[in-house]
């Protein structure tokens, strides 16, 4: 059984995304962007059987009325749930359309809604306690980043990190792209 993730992804702005996260390597504990992890926006992650996985995402593809979302991040959330790991995350707009992604992907592939689902794009997980600071510091000459962003699923390793492309949408068209 593999751990996977069907995720946002961005069209053209990985780049500058990544760029971001790099911004704050000298404080990143195992969670990075950029050196073990793709960009993304999880949308649902669970673990499944390799053979399911082609299934799965065809079936969440037919069901969702949307595959392409375009999306701005404007404000950082820093974050910890244990007062030892801290994540620092960026925050996008459309959190509604998110969620509700999120609930119709969870009844497709029989998963329960997770009550605690919040969209977010993980930069990075530190140990460094004064993480906060340096996103404060660092968001008064942040710019915005919008893209547009396209359903796809991936292996995701034990922190969550999309470490491998499997399918995605391919713009223009509506195919669906075997990676």
């Amino acid at each position: 059984m593999q751990k996977y993730n069907i995720v946002l992804t961005p069209v053209s702005e990985s780049k500058s995304i990544i760029k971001c996260a790099q911004n704050f390597s000298a404080i990143a504990d195992q969670y990075l962007l950029g050196e073990k992890s793709l960009p993304h926006i999880t949308l649902y992650q669970f673990i499944a059987d390799e053979n399911d996985i082609d299934n799965f995402f065809k079936k969440v593809y037919q069901s969702l009325w949307q595959h392409t979302i375009d999306l701005k991040f404007e404000k950082f959330s820093c974050i910890t749930f244990d007062n030892h790991i801290f994540w620092v995350s960026l925050l996008p707009d459309h959190c509604g359309i998110l969620m509700k992604m999120h609930s119709l992907i969870s009844n497709v592939i029989n998963k329960p809604i997770k009550n605690n689902y919040d969209s977010h794009m993980t930069l990075i997980s530190t140990k460094n306690k004064s993480y906060e600071s340096l996103v404060n510091e660092f968001s008064k000459t942040y710019t915005p980043i919008q893209d547009t962003f396209v359903l796809s699923l991936g292996k995701s390793d034990d922190i969550g990190q999309l470490t491998e492309l499997l399918y995605t949408r391919l713009l223009p068209n509506k195919n669906i792209c075997n990676m």
